[in-house]
């Protein structure tokens, strides 16, 4: 028996958040390696890119839990017959 995918899985309207958080994370480590090196402006440019990343990323994927939590209601009212 082969293992089924979350429907949440399946919807690729939530690709983006994950992927641009993933690059935020990529964004911090490439930050403190320039650190390291001692190059402040390519440090300071991974800085800026890990934090627009995280913050959209994340806000994305905080929409689109909204969104999916907002389907779950709008089907279980529909199905109850309200």
């Amino acid at each position: 028996m082969m293992p089924v995918a979350p429907k949440a899985c399946a919807d690729e309207h939530n690709l983006p958040g994950p992927i641009l958080a993933a690059a935020g994370i990529v964004a911090i480590a490439l930050a403190l390696t320039a650190v390291g090196y001692g190059s402040l402006t390519w440090s300071g440019l991974c800085a800026l890119a890990s934090v627009l990343c995280l913050r959209f990323g994340i806000g994305l994927m905080v929409l689109e839990h909204r969104r999916a939590k907002a389907e779950k209601w709008g089907e279980s009212a529909s199905q109850s017959g309200i």
